[in-house]
């Protein structure tokens, strides 16, 4: 299979994620409403899915090196699939909640091994260039799930909306079958016991190298959370921009992370992922002293949105290069890796998107200045250790 038809097929299943994430938020009120509780209530959901993708990485990891991909990857699926239907036919919260737990249990399951079927089939450079491409495909999802999400309400109610996840689910278990493991064996059982799936997380935890580039992810990662969770009011309440234009500029941050996704890609052509990863952690840190150095005199939009955009379009390079270079260490238990890299970027970011809210006073700096300290700890973290990251194989 080609890297374009592969990295299609892996990143429209991965979109899952974001499409799950973002396609039901225009529904909020319409939910609030159908279910007779305030509005803010309905935002426990978007918990209570960080959650459960965290669990279905942790989960889905090990389970995915121990019974292969093909069993997880569908088994998720189906439980995906499920609990969007049952989250459609919810009509309280607390089943509501119940269900959404279930849905994201299985978007982990999914979305863990997609990274690991990614390091099965290539290494080094090669890799790199394929999670980039990946990644440029699921750049899609969250620019267009909202307005996904806002279409269907035109069309029905809001359990229309999970109607289509579970539609959208089964039609990526379908291909995934045909075209990826339609012809191959079920893998056989390992023959390590059970209590491996701990010892193979202790074998991650305890490597310093991979453990850097983890945390600096999840820094990359936490500043977008941050982003996202006060993009509608930083543009349309500090800045006064109508929802046309707040629309353009998320679409524009979607288009700048792809821009340098494709950058990176060809990039990665003539420098190790590493080397770009250090460059792109470098560019999002400066950026964002700018826009700290430029909070403090409550600047215009013109000089502000130019720095905001770079320092969110730098996680279209951070990403893969990251992903590549961590895998790289663990060839063997690559799925755990991804599992713990996945539950812990969702666990950390929560936690400081949560901590962004707590700070948050109506003006840009404890906002942008939380991003930077994220900047600099992953700054600090990439530069460790001197050289590139080398593999060593786990076993």
């Amino acid at each position: 299979m080609s890297h374009f038809r592969l990295a299609l097929l892996l990143g429209a299943a991965i979109a899952i994620g974001p499409l799950a994430m973002d396609a039901y938020l225009p529904a909020f009120p319409e939910i609030a409403a159908a279910l007779g509780v305030p509005a803010p209530q309905v935002g426990l959901s978007v918990s209570v899915y960080l959650a459960g993708m965290a669990a279905g990485h942790l989960v889905g990891g090990p389970l995915s090196d121990r019974y292969g991909r093909r069993a997880v990857l569908l088994g998720g699926l189906a439980v995906f699939v499920g609990g969007s239907l049952g989250i459609a036919a919810s009509t309280t919260l607390g089943s509501l909640l119940l269900w959404r737990l279930i849905h994201a249990l299985g978007a982990g399951f999914c979305i863990v091994s997609i990274p690991a079927i990614t390091r099965d089939r290539t290494s080094g450079t090669e890799s790199a260039r394929l999670f980039s491409l990946i990644a440029l495909i699921t750049f899609i999802a969250p620019a267009t799930a909202p307005a996904i999400g806002t279409l269907i309400l035109w069309f029905t109610d809001w359990p229309g909306i999970f109607i289509f996840l579970a539609v959208y689910g089964a039609a990526i278990a379908l291909l995934l079958y045909l075209n990826l493991f339609r012809g191959t064996p079920p893998a056989a059982r390992t023959r390590e016991p059970l209590h491996t799936l701990l010892t193979n997380y202790a074998q991650v935890l305890r490597h310093g190298p991979a453990m850097r580039l983890l945390l600096v992810l999840a820094m990359a990662f936490s500043i977008m959370m941050i982003y996202i969770t006060h993009a509608s009011l930083l543009f349309q309440e500090h800045f006064a921009l109508s929802k046309e234009a707040f629309s353009l500029i998320m679409a524009g941050s979607v288009a700048a992370m792809a821009a340098l996704n494709v950058t990176n890609r060809w990039l990665l052509r003539y420098w190790e992922p590493m080397t770009l990863l250090r460059a792109a952690i470098t560019l999002q840190a400066a950026a964002l002293l700018y826009l700290t150095a430029l909070s403090a005199t409550e600047p215009g939009l013109a000089l502000f949105l130019p720095g905001l955009i770079l320092a969110i379009a730098t996680f279209g390079a951070a990403m893969p290069n990251t992903f590549s270079a961590f895998l790289e260490f663990f060839p063997h238990i690559s799925a755990t890796a991804t599992a713990l890299m996945g539950a812990m970027r969702f666990t950390i970011a929560g936690l400081l998107s949560a901590l962004s809210s707590m700070l948050a006073d109506g003006s840009l700096l404890p906002i942008v200045g939380l991003m930077t300290l994220c900047a600099l700890v992953g700054l600090a973290l990439v530069w460790v250790g001197g050289g590139p990251a080398r593999a060593e194989a786990t076993e």
